[in-house]
């Protein structure tokens, strides 16, 4: 009897490294964050810097994927102190833990190159421009989702002055404004963003 048992532990264990990760894009947006995806200890409240949202921060990725993606925590080899992939989920409020999307920050080169290929071709209908020498940056606007997602690069350098890639992915509701004002004279994110990448959102 003990070599049944034996096999059901390890199909125990097998199951539950293999549970299924929360995919990010399909989360309901302008909804209460679902607990799982909560259940992340590391979790931290701050705001972002760049669109005033408040957030939760991690770079514990283990439990999230975008799309068919699964992301897993990574720090660039022989990178600086800020060089690792990193995952804002942006809320509605501090008070109201309601989903407004994310931002994504990768440094995992492999894993950024199969996260563009999986939204060019899920959503087919987007924006390029060529950054010159600073990577890609893409914008899709996405009615089924009521979603925007912004995709820009940047030069990073590690200790050895070797070059790679940071990307960020932003996924955030359409028609979101700075600070998620309600005030009409805010700007929207999409409009921060075509400030910041003309070439990208025409």
């Amino acid at each position: 009897m003990k070599l049944p048992f034996a096999i059901l532990m390890v199909v125990t264990i097998l199951s539950c490294n293999s549970q299924t990760k929360t995919d990010l894009l399909s989360l309901k947006l302008n909804s209460k964050v679902p607990a799982v995806v909560l259940q992340n200890n590391e979790l931290k409240q701050d705001t972002d810097p760049n669109l005033g949202l408040a957030i939760l921060n991690t770079a514990k990725l283990e439990k999230y994927a975008i799309g068919e993606i699964e992301l897993n925590s990574y720090t660039f080899p022989n990178g600086n102190a800020a060089d690792y992939s990193n995952l804002s989920i942006l809320l509605s409020s501090k008070q109201r833990n309601n989903y407004l999307g994310f931002n994504y920050s990768s440094v995992n080169q492999q894993e950024t190159k199969a996260i563009v290929a999986y939204l060019k071709k899920t959503y087919p209908a987007y924006q390029q421009s060529d950054t010159k020498g600073n990577g890609q940056s893409y914008f899709w606007d996405v009615p089924q989702l009521d979603a925007w997602i912004f995709t820009y690069q940047g030069n990073s350098s590690d200790k050895n002055g070797k070059n790679f890639f940071n990307t960020n992915f932003i996924f955030v509701k359409r028609g979101t404004r700075m600070e998620n004002s309600t005030d009409p004279k805010v700007i929207t994110i999409m409009a921060y963003y075509k400030m910041m990448y003309p070439d990208v959102i025409k």
